[in-house]
């Protein structure tokens, strides 16, 4: 019995030989979750037979034909098996291979990212400073990476100080690197410098990132500061002689608001204009004087207020005659 059983293998061996027909399976593979594959075995054998495929030795299908199309649901190792059966009942050989499904890569999908830039004082005085906030937003709805704000160098401007809630900033290339932008989030920097007398005064934000944002209104924002030119002097010499006898602050027609108050030593106050147009002749307009109004050679002292809302400017005036 063994050997009639032996004898049939032999003669199904011959058979697969004689016919050219022993199934070849092409492996391994290598294929992304959902996709569908189309696999088969050559040569194409003897007609009539039939090709039973089998995964992971469990789940079995059988065909009439050498193709066969399998949907990959799940990520994992798989091992893929084919075997003829010919007409006459012969099994050929065993055909394997591994199949390696691996999940969908991440791709990159259209968010918006935004970026908002304000100034503190559109109206800054020259040689002071001026601070900027620059907003990056993040409206999804996606995470953002690479994300950097670029083209904040400020001509018009020299550099002082910046803080960040994230990243860095460059003052030389005027770049700041974000890196990663969650979404919804928002990230500020907040950047120090003081106004120059010549140059622009455009200042610029632009955002970027690594994934394409379908919505571009946003990527730009723009302020433009109008700075103002104000000196205050140290004194001047009201002596009658059409030389600085006049106290002029540059720049004051520019804060038709401003309040002007002048104070001697004592705390006295001996002038005051609401508003200072340039007029203090040197000469006290208040209280009683024996000899005249003009106040004496000396220090005074006096409080501007712009009247826009900024700090006042106080400090100390040489009267010379």
């Amino acid at each position: 019995m063994i050997g009639w059983i032996r004898y049939i293998g032999l003669l199904c061996l011959v058979h697969f030989i004689s016919t050219g027909a022993i199934a070849q399976l092409s492996m391994p593979d290598s294929v992304i979750i959902g996709a569908t594959k189309h696999y088969n075995v050559y040569p194409n054998t003897v007609t009539g037979s039939t090709y039973i495929w089998a995964i992971d030795r469990v789940k079995q299908i059988t065909t009439n034909t050498h193709e066969i199309d399998i949907t990959w649901s799940t990520a994992g190792i798989y091992l893929l098996e084919v075997q003829e059966l010919s007409a006459s009942g012969c099994l050929g050989p065993l055909r394997s291979g591994q199949v390696f499904v691996n999940a969908a890569p991440k791709i990159a999908g259209i968010l918006d990212l935004g970026v908002v830039i304000t100034v503190d004082n559109p109206n800054v005085l020259f040689a002071h400073n001026a601070v900027f906030t620059i907003t990056a937003t993040n409206y999804g709805p996606y995470d953002a990476t690479v994300v950097t704000v670029t083209d904040l160098i400020i001509q018009g401007y020299t550099y002082v100080s910046n803080t960040t809630t994230t990243g860095k900033y460059n003052s030389s290339n005027g770049v700041w690197t974000i890196g990663n932008l969650k979404i919804g989030a928002s990230e500020c920097l907040t950047l120090t410098a003081t106004v120059k007398t010549t140059g622009s005064y455009d200042a610029t934000a632009t955002i970027t990132g690594y994934e394409k944002d379908g919505n571009l209104v946003n990527n730009v924002s723009r302020t433009i500061t109008f700075p103002k030119d104000l000196f205050i002097p140290d004194g001047f010499s009201p002596n009658g002689d059409e030389i600085n006898d006049l106290f002029v602050i540059r720049g004051i027609l520019n804060y038709p608001g401003n309040t002007f108050r002048i104070y001697n030593r004592w705390g006295n106050k001996v002038f005051e204009a609401k508003p200072y147009q340039n007029t203090w002749n040197g000469k006290s307009a208040f209280g009683i004087r024996v000899g005249g109004d003009d106040l004496p050679v000396g220090t005074y002292f006096y409080i501007l207020n712009l009247g826009d809302g900024s700090k006042a400017f106080k400090g100390t005036i040489y009267l010379n005659r």
